[in-house]
């Protein structure tokens, strides 16, 4: 008789989107058109490398269709592409969880895509933390808005305080309405613990991209940024 001298866990089913941000490449447009879509293909495929190496099942991208960068970039092998649904930022955001819903996934994390130095430690806790429910994630990023937002079951009153493009500054900074602390606010209003990941920044300026260069010669993980930063064309900007 075969009996198993272990029992068997059931692995959960974490999932984790990314969404591109709007207008990135047009903000690094000081270091001229071909380097400024280099760097933002860059921070995208580093976003991408930090969170492949979180044990979860589902890894999406959430694409527009309109973005040059996302169109023409290969995503790594266990990463998939999904489209973006939704007329406003809270609505696409909405949706996304929805989607990951769908796929049968327990608790989701999303994710801006020009944020590669982010805290994978406490991310990947607040994941988990996200599996009994009524509970919700927020990683605020420095200077505004949100980098991460998590959930492990359809949150539709995201639509209601975000009518603008921005998901709270997860996809686009402009409008970022309203601030995190009201986010927070009306979830823990529904029930809702809250959990506050460390901050993270979007490099989407010159001084953002200053400070990504700094933490990348620190030994921050972003190959693909690091290996821009060789360039002349790129490093007379950052150093």
């Amino acid at each position: 008789m075969n009996v198993r001298a272990h029992p068997t866990v059931r692995p959960y089913a974490l999932a984790l989107g990314v969404f591109p941000r709007a207008n990135v490449t047009e903000k690094l447009s000081f270091l001229g058109p071909v380097a400024a879509s280099d760097v933002t293909t860059a921070l995208l495929l580093d976003t991408l490398g930090a969170l492949s190496t979180f044990p979860v099942r589902h890894r999406v991208l959430f694409s527009d269709g309109s973005d040059v960068v996302t169109r023409q970039t290969k995503l790594p092998a266990t990463w998939r592409e999904m489209p973006q649904r939704g007329d406003s930022g809270g609505q696409r955001v909405v949706a996304a969880i929805d989607d990951m819903l769908g796929l049968g996934a327990e608790a989701i994390m999303m994710i801006s895509a020009d944020s590669p130095v982010m805290p994978l430690g406490p991310l990947f806790d607040g994941l988990m933390w996200l599996l009994p429910k009524s509970r919700f994630l927020l990683g605020a990023a420095d200077g505004g808005g949100a980098f991460a937002i998590g959930a492990a079951e359809s949150v539709p009153w995201l639509a209601e305080l975000d009518p603008h493009a921005s998901a709270f500054g997860l996809i686009s900074d402009e409008p970022i309405v309203p601030a995190l602390d009201a986010v927070s606010a009306q979830a823990k209003a529904r029930g809702l613990e809250v959990f506050d990941v460390p901050s993270a920044y979007h490099v989407d300026s010159r001084e953002s991209l200053k400070r990504l260069y700094q933490d990348v010669q620190k030994g921050a993980f972003a190959p693909a940024c690091r290996k821009l930063f060789e360039r002349p064309d790129i490093r007379l900007h950052v150093e």
